[in-house]
């Protein structure tokens, strides 16, 4: 197939993206990074002639690759379930509905009846309404942290304030196909403390008993019924309590952090390839060939300037380590970790059992040195 591409022009512009075209295809440049930007660039490449199936890659184009595959009669999430995953407080909404196990939660306006909400509670999350990464998003102890916080992002007009769920946190990512789920795979994580809770680690599978999977298949199922998701791919954010899984949220697109890599590192499936035969309406052959397990790792080093980087080339060669990437260059700002933006590079290994996974890690942190100022 022909590849047409819609990113921003700096990413059209990267030699990696450059490197990963083939004859034929072919970047339109997005100058607006909302829906209309979108949906302008995508009007450019529907003009160059018809299309088989459309993706969407990341939360800023859900919506605008919905539209697009419903338009042309393609299939896709669904208008409906693209513009729920797009807004946490639908979700909380339809959940509700569907008597979804999920956060007490309010709908604040301001930080007044925020404060009245989260009286008694503390602590609490803030979030915005939209939005991915974890950007934005903050535990706050106590009332004046919370008032901070909403003067912090006064350039919204409402925001989310639910109660803070302490537990094991994993994610499902699922494909779809007219409804029916075709694969899932549950993958446990490692969270930086309070008050961000940025992922540090994500493992695949996750170490679960029976009766956990099920459950959080069954919420799977109640998850993608309530928004009414079609066919796609879908991230699926939980908490695990005593009563079963609580719900965070969900998006309609591939997930990020490299998950995909990592299912693939762990079990064979190449979910890419999955993903752009759903959405062309074609066989899926999804057959897991590979019995490890698989894990991602983000480095946190301090925050600074970075003076060198040790230990990346003889990482690269380790057995069991599949992808190494570096973000940083001596020079560059390392930034307190907020959100998942603010990381600095990523090691994907692999191992035939998590201790062996965890042994790997351990000669991984040895080697890789970020000395900062």
């Amino acid at each position: 197939m022909r590849v047409a591409i819609l990113d921003t022009p700096a990413a059209l512009s990267w030699d990696e993206t450059k490197a990963a075209m083939g004859p034929g295809d072919r970047g339109y440049p997005v100058t607006g990074t909302d829906d209309e930007g979108w949906l302008a660039a995508a009007t450019a490449a529907l003009a160059d002639g018809p299309v088989d199936g459309v993706v969407a890659f990341s939360e800023p184009h859900v919506v605008a690759a919905a539209l697009i595959a419903e338009e042309l009669g393609l299939p896709g999430p669904g208008v409906r379930a693209a513009v729920v995953s797009r807004n946490k407080l639908m979700q909380r909404e339809l959940f509700g509905r569907a008597g979804l196990a999920q956060p007490a939660h309010f709908h604040a306006r301001d930080a007044d009846a925020a404060a009245g909400f989260a009286a008694g509670r503390w602590p609490v999350i803030a979030k915005p309404l939209s939005g991915s990464g974890s950007h934005g998003v903050q535990v706050l102890g106590d009332e004046s942290e919370l008032r901070a916080w909403a003067a912090g992002h006064g350039d919204r007009e409402t925001f989310l304030v639910e109660e803070f769920l302490d537990g094991p946190e994993v994610s499902v990512e699922a494909l779809l196909v007219d409804g029916e789920v075709r694969f899932s795979n549950v993958t446990d994580k490692t969270v930086s403390g309070l008050p961000f809770r940025v992922e540090l680690e994500h493992h695949v599978p996750a170490a679960l008993a029976p009766a956990v999977r099920a459950a959080i298949e069954r919420v799977l199922i109640g998850v993608t019924t309530a928004i009414g998701l079609r066919t796609g791919v879908v991230h699926l954010e939980l908490i695990l309590q005593a009563g079963g899984p609580s719900v965070v949220e969900i998006a309609a697109r591939t997930p990020g952090d490299y998950l995909m890599d990592v299912i693939e590192a762990a079990t064979g499936v190449d979910l890419y390839d999955a993903v752009i035969a759903a959405a062309c309406g074609l066989p899926l052959e999804i057959g897991k060939s590979r019995p490890d397990v698989a894990s991602v790792w983000f480095p946190t080093p301090a925050a600074g300037t970075v003076e060198s980087i040790e230990g990346a080339e003889s990482i690269d060669r380790m057995p069991g380590v599949v992808k190494i990437e570096i973000d940083v260059l001596p020079g560059d700002e390392v930034h307190p970790l907020r959100s998942s933006m603010d990381r600095v590079g990523m090691v994907i290994y692999r191992a035939p059992d998590r201790d062996g996974l965890d042994d790997l890690l351990t000669a991984i942190r040895s080697r890789l040195i970020f000395k900062i100022r």
